[in-house]
C-alpha cells in the first residue's frame, strides 16, 4: 500500500509521523534492540511488527514524510475485481462512452451486463464500472466525446495570451440575444429579445460600453457600442435621467473579437485603421479565446434572469415560467436597468480575476504619474460615421445615388469633381442622409434633394423594393419605394396591438429614429425645392 503524501497529510497526521521518527531515531544498535523495540511498541500501541517495518522504512529513506500513516483501504488505481472483467469494462468504456455520440453512464453500465451475459460471465456491479470511468483522464474524454472545437475550449490552454498591463490596451467586444422579453412602448405588449452588444476593458475588467437593439448584430451595432466606449458618458447619461459614475473614456489601443461578419467587415477595420486601433481577431471556432468578454455575459444574464419576462438560458431553465405573459420592460426601460446593474453592481464589486473592483482596478491604472495618457478622438461627433458602412458613388451633375435614392448638398461640387468617385457612409438606421469626407477632413451630411421625402430606415427599404418586385416593378423608382415604405408603415401601426411580429418592426423603427446619431450640418443648409419661394426682406433702391 502507497503512503500518504505530504501535500495530503493532515496536521495531525505529519505530527504522528514527526513522533515515529523522533522514537526511531532514539534506537542505539549497540544496546538491546528488542527491547528497545517493545518500548516504542508500547508508547504508540501498536505491535512489534509494525515498529521494526518504521525502523526499516526509514533506514530505507530517511524522511519524515515516509514514516505517514498508511492509506487504509485498495490503494489509488488498484482493481479488486479479475483481469479478464475488467478488460471488458475497459473496452466498452472505449467502444461506448468515449464516442461522439456522448453515451450516458448508464448506458455503459448496461452494455457491460450485455457482453458479460453474452460471454457466461457475473457483471460487476455499477460501483466499480462508474468508478473506471471517473478515473479517465478528463481531457481524454474531452476528446472522444467532444468535437475538437469543444474539447479545446475545456481542456486546453489559451497558448500566446497577451499581457495588458494597462487600461485601454485591450478592449473585447460581443454580442449576445438577451435573455429576456421586451414590450413595446405604446400597447405594453411583448415584442420579442433584444440584441446586446457589449465591451470590456480586460486591464480593468469595466464594462467599457454597450448597445441595445432589435435589429441583429451588425458593423453599425459594432460601431454604436465602440462610440458609447470611447466617449466620455455624462450627457448619454444626463438624457436617460441617471446619475451613475461611469469613468470609462478614451480610444482603445486594440479590439479584440471573434471572426464574425460583422467584425471582419470593412467598415470596421477601416474605422479602426483611422483612429490607430488595432483589430485582433481570436481563432475561428475557440471562444475560450474571449473569456473575459464571455464571463462578462455570463454575469450580466445571470441578473437578467431575475427579471420578469426573462427566458432563462435554455427552456430547461425557463420550464413552465410564461415569460410573454411576464413581461413588463420596454427597451428604455431595459437600458436603464443594464446602465445601473453595471455601474452601481457590477463595477463595485470585488472581481475574482483581479481580486479587486474594477471601478478600484479602473482608478489605480488611470491615475497616478505612471498611468498613460488617453486619448479621444479628434473630432468626437464624427468618430461614429467613421465606423458605417460605406459605399464607392461617383458624383453626378443631379447629385449621389444610393439605393435608388438621390441626394444633393451644395457643398458636394466643392468636395470632389463632377464626375469623381467618392466614398460615401451611411447609417442603415435612417437613409436621409449620407456621409462623405471633405478636404477639412470632417464627414458633411448630405440629405435627400427631396427634403419633403421621411427618413427611412435600410430594412424598410429592402422590404418595399422586394414588395415592388413582387408585383413586377424590376427597376423600382424613388417615388414608389417612398411610397411603398409609408404604405408598410401604415399597416405595421394598424396591426402592432394585434401581432408581435408588427410590435416589433414598429418598435425597431422608432428605435432607429430616436437613436440616429445628430451629425453635424453641412456649410451650405440644403434648399427644400418643393416649398412655394418666398422673397427676402431687402432693402429697395432707387435707379
Amino acid at each position: 500500500m502507497d503512503e500518504m503524501g505530504i501535500a495530503s497529510a493532515t496536521e495531525l497526521q505529519w505530527t504522528l509521523a514527526l513522533r515515529r521518527k523522533e522514537a526511531i531515531c532514539k534506537i542505539d544498535d549497540s544496546q538491546n534492540v528488542s527491547r528497545q523495540i517493545a518500548a516504542i511498541a508500547a508508547e504508540f500501541g501498536v505491535s512489534r511488527r509494525t515498529v521494526f517495518r518504521w525502523h526499516a522504512l526509514y533506514r530505507e529513506s530517511p524522511q519524515t514524510s515516509a514514516l505517514l500513516p498508511r492509506a487504509r483501504g485498495t490503494p489509488g488505481g488498484a482493481h479488486r475485481i479479475a483481469a479478464p472483467l475488467d478488460e471488458l469494462i475497459a473496452e466498452v468504456i472505449q467502444t461506448v462512452y468515449l464516442t461522439k455520440v456522448r453515451a450516458k453512464k448508464e448506458e455503459v453500465v448496461r452494455m457491460v451486463g450485455l457482453r458479460c451475459a453474452a460471454l457466461g460471465l457475473k457483471p460487476p456491479s455499477r460501483k466499480p464500472i462508474l468508478a473506471r470511468i471517473k478515473e479517465l483522464d478528463p481531457a481524454q474524454a474531452a476528446r472522444g466525446r467532444l468535437q475538437a472545437s469543444e474539447a479545446a475550449s475545456q481542456t486546453e490552454f489559451v497558448p500566446g495570451s497577451y499581457q495588458v498591463q494597462h487600461a485601454l490596451d485591450v478592449v473585447q467586444i460581443d454580442h449576445t440575444p438577451v435573455d429576456a422579453i421586451v414590450v413595446d412602448a405604446v400597447n405594453r405588449l411583448p415584442i420579442g429579445r433584444p440584441w446586446l452588444t457589449l465591451a470590456i476593458d480586460v486591464a480593468t475588467r469595466m464594462v467599457a460600453g454597450f448597445y441595445l437593439s432589435m435589429e441583429a448584430p451588425s458593423s453599425t451595432s459594432v460601431a454604436l457600442c465602440l462610440t458609447q466606449a470611447v466617449l466620455p458618458k455624462e450627457n448619454w447619461l444626463k438624457s436617460r435621467g441617471l446619475s451613475c459614475n461611469w469613468p470609462v473614456w478614451g480610444v482603445p489601443g486594440a479590439l479584440h473579437t471573434d471572426n464574425g461578419a460583422d467584425f471582419t467587415a470593412a467598415a470596421l477595420r477601416r474605422g479602426c485603421d483611422e483612429h490607430g486601433i488595432s483589430l485582433i481577431l481570436r481563432p475561428v471556432a475557440m471562444p475560450h479565446y474571449g473569456g473575459h468578454i464571455e464571463r462578462l455575459i455570463g454575469t450580466l444574464m445571470g441578473r437578467v434572469h431575475l427579471l420578469p419576462g426573462t427566458t432563462g438560458s435554455n427552456t430547461h431553465d425557463r420550464g413552465a415560467y410564461p415569460s410573454e405573459s411576464n413581461a413588463t420592460l420596454t427597451m428604455a426601460e431595459l437600458e436603464q436597468w443594464l446602465t445601473l446593474e453595471i455601474c452601481e453592481q457590477y463595477h463595485q464589486r470585488v472581481h475574482k480575476g483581479i481580486r479587486q473592483s474594477p471601478l478600484a482596478a479602473w482608478q489605480d491604472k488611470t491615475s497616478g504619474l505612471a498611468a498613460p495618457a488617453r486619448s479621444l478622438p479628434e473630432q468626437p461627433e464624427q468618430f461614429m460615421i467613421s465606423f458605417l458602412p460605406s459605399m464607392q458613388r461617383k458624383l453626378r451633375r443631379d447629385g449621389l445615388h444610393l439605393f435608388n435614392i438621390r441626394y444633393w448638398d451644395n457643398v458636394l461640387p466643392s468636395i470632389v469633381p463632377l464626375g469623381s468617385s467618392l466614398l460615401v457612409r451611411y447609417d442603415p438606421r435612417n437613409l436621409s442622409k449620407v456621409y462623405v469626407a471633405g478636404p477639412d477632413r470632417r464627414y458633411h451630411p448630405i440629405p435627400y434633394a427631396d427634403l419633403a421625402l421621411p427618413p427611412i430606415t435600410l430594412w424598410e427599404h429592402r422590404a418595399a423594393v422586394s414588395a415592388l418586385r413582387e408585383q413586377g416593378e424590376q427597376k423600382p423608382t424613388q417615388e414608389s419605394i417612398f411610397q411603398a415604405v409609408c404604405a408598410q408603415r401604415d399597416l405595421i401601426e394598424r396591426a402592432a396591438a394585434k401581432t408581435k411580429a408588427a410590435r416589433r418592426l414598429s418598435q425597431r423603427h422608432k428605435d432607429a429614429t430616436s437613436g440616429t446619431t445628430r451629425s453635424s450640418s453641412s456649410s451650405k443648409e440644403a434648399v427644400d425645392y418643393s416649398l412655394p419661394v418666398t422673397p427676402a426682406d431687402v432693402e429697395i433702391w432707387d435707379h
